[in-house]
């Protein structure tokens, strides 16, 4: 009886151990993602011509940040979000389709609340070619 007892208790701390590092491994992912809506509006879809100042070609999503003259004459940074890079690769970008120093306009949505932030839909390049990651509407 105590030997079955014993075999019982060390059963259950391997499945909870088990049970322990496979939530270790994805609940960290599942909280860090993000809902579209709470960074962007889908009602309100621009188009900025910029400078691009950093590329972030990896995952989760890729992102380049842009500096654009306002109306006013005067420089802002904006953050633009694109798909996770397998995504793009598979649409035919690559990590030196878009480098620093490159002119581009960018379309997509707009962050909330007057946020510096765009969420790529096309972006048409220094010669000419257009980028799409997310089809416009």
């Amino acid at each position: 009886m105590r030997q079955a007892l014993k075999n019982n208790f060390w059963s259950g701390c391997r499945v909870t151990a088990i049970l322990l590092l496979f939530l270790s491994m994805t609940l960290g992912t599942a909280y860090s993602h993000h809902s579209f809506t709470a960074e962007f509006d889908v009602s309100l879809k621009a188009s900025l011509r910029g400078v691009i100042t950093e590329v972030w070609f990896k995952n989760p999503h890729v992102r380049y940040v842009f500096s654009v003259s306002n109306e006013n004459g005067e420089e802002e940074t904006w953050d633009a979000r694109g798909s996770p890079v397998v995504w793009l690769l598979r649409k035919g970008w690559t990590k030196d389709s878009i480098k620093v120093g490159d002119s581009v306009e960018m379309y997509g949505y707009l962050g909330h609340g007057g946020r510096k932030m765009l969420s790529i839909m096309t972006i048409t390049l220094p010669d000419g070619r257009v980028l799409v990651d997310k089809p416009p509407e």
